[in-house]
């Protein structure tokens, strides 16, 4: 009877051992697939945050130049302004200048009219 009772049992876990060690194995499996998942995915993340950082670098460049830019154009303008300004300044200076040279010449001329025709004797 015990001979019997043990190829039962020993039967019995050969049989039933099978399934179990597969089951095993299909966790086993399981469980690899799940760490090459993660790992995918944990590569894939970090693709991500790097092509991240790179685009936010290259925007802070093409921001960086365009202030730039704008700055070297402000600059531009307002030495244009500041030469045009300066030859404004120049030429209202020159028709001063001019029309003191033309008045004090009409008061010459008008001096030397009244002194010609109050000299003269009558």
């Amino acid at each position: 009877m015990r001979f019997i009772l043990v190829s039962a049992v020993a039967s019995a876990l050969v049989i039933g051992g099978g399934p179990l060690v597969m089951a095993d194995e299909l966790t086993n499996l399981g469980s690899d697939m799940k760490q090459d998942m993660g790992s995918m995915a944990s590569e894939a993340k970090g693709d991500m945050a790097s092509e991240h950082e790179q685009m936010k670098e290259n925007f802070k460049a093409k921001k960086d130049q365009m202030k730039d830019e704008m700055k070297a154009k402000r600059e531009q303008m307002k030495s244009e302004m500041k030469a045009k300004r300066d030859a404004l300044k120049a030429e209202r200076q020159e028709m001063k200048s001019t029309a003191k040279a033309k008045k004090g010449k009409a008061q010459r001329k008008a001096k030397e009219a009244v002194e010609s025709t109050t000299s003269r004797p009558y």
